[in-house]
């Protein structure tokens, strides 16, 4: 959840933006990461921020723990 990608897959989806052109280029970690950061996001609710001040909510990992392991 802390990852780049995964930010940049929450941020993609809330969004609404398609997948980055460049997305079959990627290391298969990043890409499954961003893919979790995309199913994150369409779980949690919007009020739900993934990150405060650089650092993982409680609520996200609520969230991350709760719905998706």
């Amino acid at each position: 959840m802390a990852s780049r990608e995964f930010a940049m897959g929450v941020t993609d989806a809330r969004a609404k933006r398609g997948y980055p052109r460049d997305v079959d280029t990627w290391h298969s970690n990043d890409l499954w990461n961003y893919e979790r950061g995309r199913q994150w996001a369409a779980l949690a609710p919007r009020s739900v921020a993934l990150k405060r001040g650089g650092k993982l909510t409680a609520a996200a990992k609520s969230w991350y723990r709760d719905e998706i392991i």
